[in-house]
């Protein structure tokens, strides 16, 4: 109960960000467990997921489902390269963006004409193309088999380490560029029309704002987005699959990581990655390859669609921002 009280004065707090990173940054010095470690690099790496989705979907209110896609367009860039050209990741992850932003593009030119669920629908039916043609290019992707990272060895330049905690580092650096890039996205002119555009487009319109234009160049910083980190997820997995990286569960899992965690704010996604994905883990571990991850964040959804809609992050949200109040009309001084 102290624990709560505690992280609910912590949210009015400026420093927040700051302790985060102290915390998150202390955690390998005091975890002699290769397994946490690897957990809190999946934690990272899908926070900064859900983030970019949440750049597009969560402020623009245009809910996509390629996201995966745009992973997998990261992951393959980055493996094809190395494998047939020697090619270090960090110089494939550029050519990746390229590809995504061009893809993006043709995507959200076609889409954003339209309203309703027309968008989702085309996201749903490009990420299901990108799977199948991942499939039948067998020769280059591996097919169904997929395709693995060869490891030659500790090598940075590769991003290739000993164990994961360079890792560990470089997700939670990965983390803090997205995250700095939707503070700036959320308190630019565009941060501000996408919120417009989400209450009321007719009414954004009205206004002046072009609405396709400003969704469009929202939907290609969110898939670029992904598709670097997607290049830094490959390399700590170091294994893609079709049917896993570039399915339509992996899209969901990103989505649901900032929905849980609240869509429409910055650190939403943030909280969503480290409440669900540990709870996924300890579920595959009691329950095995028997669903139990799917059945565990299909629960959780239903759990905050049903209590907390807007997610979790707005609990505390509302509790500050009542304290505060009650503390305003009573006329205390706020402790």
């Amino acid at each position: 109960m102290k624990l709560l009280i505690f992280a609910k004065s912590l949210l009015k707090r400026k420093y927040l960000p700051f302790l985060f990173v102290l915390i998150a940054g202390l955690m390998p010095a005091f975890i002699d467990n290769n397994y946490l470690i690897t957990v809190g690099v999946t934690c990272f790496l899908f926070a900064s997921f859900g983030v970019c989705w949440n750049m597009i979907s969560g402020y623009g209110g245009q809910i996509s489902w390629c996201h995966a896609s745009f992973v997998s367009i990261g992951a393959y860039t980055s493996m094809i390269m190395y494998r047939q050209l020697g090619v270090t990741p960090l110089l494939s992850i550029p050519v990746s963006m390229a590809i995504t932003f061009v893809v993006a593009t043709l995507i959200g030119s076609v889409s954003f004409r339209y309203r309703g669920p027309f968008f989702s629908i085309t996201t749903i039916a490009f990420a299901e193309i990108v799977r199948i043609l991942l499939l039948y290019f067998n020769d280059l992707t591996g097919g169904s088999a997929g395709l693995t990272m060869p490891y030659t060895g500790a090598n940075p330049i590769n991003l290739m380490f000993a164990n994961d905690i360079p890792h560990y580092y470089l997700a939670m650096c990965v983390l803090g560029l997205t995250v700095f890039i939707t503070v700036k996205l959320e308190k630019s002119k565009t941060g501000y029309y996408l919120k417009a555009i989400k209450g009321d487009e007719d009414a954004s319109i009205s206004l002046g704002i072009n609405t396709s234009r400003t969704k469009l160049r929202t939907f290609q910083l969110s898939a670029i987005l992904t598709a670097a980190v997607g290049a830094f997820y490959i390399s700590f997995i170091n294994f893609a699959q079709p049917n896993g990286i570039a399915g339509m569960d992996f899209s969901v899992r990103i989505g649901s990581v900032a929905i849980i965690g609240g869509s429409g704010t910055v650190w939403g996604p943030v909280l969503g990655a480290f409440v669900l994905i540990p709870l996924i883990e300890l579920a595959n571990a009691l329950m095995g390859g028997r669903g139990g991850a799917q059945l565990l964040y299909g629960a959780a959804l239903i759990a905050v669609v049903i209590f907390q809609p807007r997610g979790i992050i707005y609990y505390f949200m509302e509790q500050t921002f009542s304290k505060k109040k009650n503390t305003e009309s009573t006329g205390e001084r706020p402790k």
